[in-house]
């Protein structure tokens, strides 16, 4: 038996997407002579938005693989570029989440610096497309969460301030509580 499928169909090939793709299409009525017809309509122009992000997610393999290839090409740049780096394998284990939440916003901003060093302001098409998707992230978040100045830390992250001695004191006895002190030599295990 001969298959139906047209060589546009073959992504329906998984039930649960061809599902999808009917549920998205427009039923329409047909009358023929007497009788009434219901008959699937052609996609509707929403499809053109979810092809365009599918398109942009390709876009990102793309920039991910040429970035893989680029650091493969000269290994050193996996330790001299380390932002880089952690974004490369960022990309390469959570995809765009790694953008839009995986990576910290200042390592983003020092692996745009890194990657306009290695490609001495030329990056390619897809390491171009890339590098304005980590721009984007960027400016999406970073107004999220704007960078201190001084530190270009989030804000709630760690803050170190100066104490006396006398607050170090009290501050590690409430961890410790309190421990008599002995004689140096009386720690050691008597020898039997």
């Amino acid at each position: 038996m001969a298959s139906r499928k047209s060589p546009a169909d073959s992504n329906l090939s998984r039930p649960v997407t061809w599902v999808r793709d009917l549920l998205q299409r427009p039923v329409k009525l047909e009358l023929r002579g007497a009788q009434v017809h219901l008959t699937l309509g052609e996609r509707t122009q929403r499809d053109a938005g979810s092809s365009t992000q599918a398109s942009a997610g390709a876009a990102l393999r793309r920039g991910h693989e040429e970035l893989q290839a680029l650091l493969r090409r000269h290994p050193e740049t996996r330790h001299l570029m380390r932002h880089l780096a952690f974004v490369e394998q960022s990309l390469g284990r959570f995809g765009s989440r790694a953008l839009r939440r995986e990576v910290p916003v200042p390592v983003l901003r020092k692996a745009v610096e890194q990657l306009d060093l290695r490609t001495q302001g030329k990056p390619g098409e897809t390491l171009g497309e890339l590098r304005s998707r980590i721009a984007e992230a960027i400016a999406t978040r970073g107004e999220a969460h704007p960078a201190d100045a001084d530190t270009e830390t989030r804000p709630g992250s760690l803050e170190v301030t100066e104490a006396s001695p006398s607050q170090f004191d009290e501050v590690e006895r409430s961890w410790t509580g309190t421990i008599p002190v002995s004689a140096p030599g009386s720690l050691r295990r008597p020898v039997e």
